[in-house]
């Protein structure tokens, strides 16, 4: 009879949680900039990203828009804490070597388990991030970031931590 109840109350919370975990609590957001790059740049390039995932967590579609960029090369999710890099997870433009001027939207699209790794971000973040659910829930926790490269900071020219909206 305990391992019946025990099993209820597990049922129950997941049934608490599932009917609160919409797709409306995964949609996220970030504002790039040179100063949360590591190291740092100096640079006028500014920029935003918004994430939205679909209730089956399976596909997340995104738009990213840069300002005064020069020269952009690529655009990704990386695996990290603020404050420190991490592995890409997911490309979200190019690669396109020599660059683009844009000042404006640079991307948008759906990504969806295709698009995601292979890497490992256990090392980065304390767990795997291999697919469209996973990539949600570490963006949940903060462990997500947006990064911009430039021909002239092949390691990144902006920089966002992906938060709830």
């Amino acid at each position: 009879m305990k391992k019946l109840g025990a099993t209820l109350l597990t049922l129950a919370s997941f049934l608490a949680f599932s009917s609160t975990a919409s797709a409306d609590s995964f949609r996220f957001q970030s504002t790039l900039s040179g100063a949360q790059e590591v190291p740092e740049v100096i640079t006028d390039t500014t920029g935003d990203i918004r994430a939205q995932f679909d209730d089956a967590l399976s596909a997340a579609q995104f738009r990213l828009s840069v300002r005064r960029g020069m020269d952009i090369t690529a655009a990704h999710f990386h695996c990290g804490r603020p404050g420190e890099n991490g592995p890409i997870v997911a490309f979200l433009f190019g690669p396109v070597p020599g660059g683009v001027d844009v000042n404006g939207e640079l991307a948008k699209g759906t990504l969806t388990n295709a698009n995601i790794g292979p890497v490992d971000c256990t090392t980065a973040i304390g767990r795997p991030v291999n697919n469209i659910a996973s990539l949600a829930f570490a963006m949940a926790a903060g462990l997500i970031y947006a990064n911009v490269h430039s021909v002239a900071h092949p390691g990144g020219v902006i920089r966002g931590q992906m938060l709830e909206e």
